[in-house]
């Protein structure tokens, strides 16, 4: 622990709590010696005898209050901008935890394989990446894609490539890596796919005029009618006719058809089609006669350029849409990847390292540092946190501010983080439990909305946890002994404190 805080060891007397209805049966403790502090923190491991799927309601609120209380949401705000596409931040965000020691250790080792490669300067191609799925979901229903749309997802097939051979490259080196991005090593069906996008769009997101034999000839036919126009128009600019008619010797395109600048005062002089007005009045844009047809030629022409790329499209989205759910599950194995590399990333921020699992409630934490804490300041007090087997309540006590809260948010973080896959900003010799549930009473939770008073919203937030409890004792059948991680932060204070010694 910092020098700040002191650590009381509890002697053990096993009993039952005093609200046994709930089925719990617990470690208590009982205090050599009063308590030199302000106030007090415990930890306390719960083990229910049974355990069952609680309402939905409940658990969302138990879960809400400690994820807000330990600022679980920012940190993986800051996780999140590690991942270089909105898919892997969005993950990041949304990230599950393991519910289990094999599935906590598993994404550990994928977060552990992914820094060793970036360390090397072996690590992924870079997995800034367009979110596809809507257009492939539009594509599947039978929709043209926009060209744009096509362009992006040649951009993905191609960093699927890549990925793949990145997957390919690292099989014996990597395996959890792979194994979490296994979907990539299936995506050779996609070559053909982007070798007709490449070959129909250029990396701008135009339409290359080579993308079929029939667009190439429309292509070169408009050109030449368009010189033809070029050739005509200067002419007239330059011709002793339209000297004194033209507001300036240049020509315009108004709707798709070439126009030529002309005094308002002078139009009637000019025989033919009037597109457009200056905002000021004075010049008036008109097709000449003499143009017309020659503007017909080319309009026609560009109708059929535009039908011969509709198709284009349409034959480039069918071709999307037929791999569409090859190319959705690489989709999210990228945005996998990223999620990893992002935890990587973020863990050499926090200077953190692996550390060993269990589930059997050890904790053993060496120069543990508040993870938002190293992201803000330079130097963090580390703490040195031991929760052994034998041990059920730890009680910390210490003077205000010092760091008994932080302590408390240390443990319940980790226990988060390392459920994650995160590594945690602590010695590598560190070990760290899995606990099934994590609830932490922390703060103020006065509500005036409620008509909660700060001690009666803490004996409400106590109820629910035991509420919870004693529904998963009623239901559940298999009696697997479950862990829980509850951390309480000055319980029962905030009243008399005769009458909150009775709750004690």
């Amino acid at each position: 622990m910092s020098s700040h805080t002191n650590v009381v060891t509890p002697r053990r007397i096993t009993g039952v709590f005093p609200i046994a209805r709930t089925g719990c049966r617990q470690d208590w403790s009982e205090v050599r010696r009063s308590l030199p502090c302000v106030s007090v923190v415990w930890f306390v491991r719960v083990r229910p005898l049974y355990r069952e799927r609680v309402s939905h309601e409940v658990a969302v609120n138990l879960l809400e209050q400690t994820t807000q209380v330990l600022e679980w949401p920012r940190l993986l705000d800051a996780l999140a901008g590690h991942a270089r596409s909105t898919m892997g931040a969005a993950g990041c965000r949304a990230l599950e935890l393991a519910n289990d020691l094999p599935d906590a250790q598993r994404r550990q080792q994928e977060t552990t394989e992914m820094g060793q490669l970036q360390a090397s300067g072996e690590a992924p191609p870079t997995l800034a990446f367009q979110d596809i799925r809507d257009p492939l979901a539009r594509a599947t229903k039978g929709a043209v894609l926009e060209v744009h749309e096509l362009r992006d997802c040649a951009m993905v097939l191609e960093l699927l490539e890549e990925s793949s051979r990145f997957v390919e490259r690292h099989r014996s080196d990597a395996p959890a890596l792979v194994s979490a991005a296994y979907p990539l090593l299936s995506v050779g069906p996609l070559r053909s796919v982007k070798t007709a996008l490449d070959a129909a769009i250029h990396p701008d997101g135009s339409i290359k005029e080579s993308a079929t034999p029939e667009l190439r000839r429309l292509t070169h036919q408009v050109q030449g009618l368009k010189q033809q126009m070029r050739d005509q128009v200067n002419q007239m600019l330059h011709s002793r006719r339209y000297e004194e008619i033209l507001q300036e010797q240049y020509f315009a395109q108004r709707e798709g058809r070439y126009v030529i600048p002309v005094k308002a005062d002078m139009r009637g002089r000019v025989q033919g089609i009037v597109h457009d007005v200056s905002a000021s009045g004075a010049t008036v844009f008109i097709e000449p006669r003499e143009l017309v047809e020659l503007n017909n030629s080319i309009k026609v022409v560009d109708l059929e350029i535009e039908r011969e790329v509709r198709r284009i499209l349409r034959e480039l989205s069918a071709c999307v849409a037929a791999q569409s759910e090859t190319v959705m599950a690489g989709l999210h194995a990228l945005a996998v990847l990223d999620g990893i590399s992002a935890r990587a990333s973020f863990g050499r921020q926090l200077k953190a390292h692996p550390v060993s699992l269990n589930d059997q409630g050890r904790v053993r934490l060496r120069h543990a540092r508040h993870p938002l804490l190293v992201l803000s300041k330079e130097q963090v007090v580390a703490n040195d946190i031991l929760l052994d087997e034998s041990t059920q309540v730890l009680v910390i006590s210490g003077p205000n501010t010092g760091g008994k809260t932080v302590t408390l948010k240390i443990v319940g973080l980790f226990a988060l983080m390392v459920r994650a896959g995160l590594h945690l900003p602590c010695d590598a010799e560190s070990e760290m439990a899995i606990f099934s549930d994590v609830y932490a009473d922390i703060g103020d939770a006065q509500d005036l909305a409620r008509d909660l008073s700060s001690f009666s919203a803490h004996m409400i937030q106590m109820i629910q946890l035991l509420d919870q409890t004693d529904r998963q004792r009623r239901n559940d059948r298999d009696g697997t002994p479950q862990q829980w991680l509850v951390l309480l932060d000055e319980p029962v204070t905030s009243t008399d404190p005769a009458e909150g010694a009775v709750l004690v």
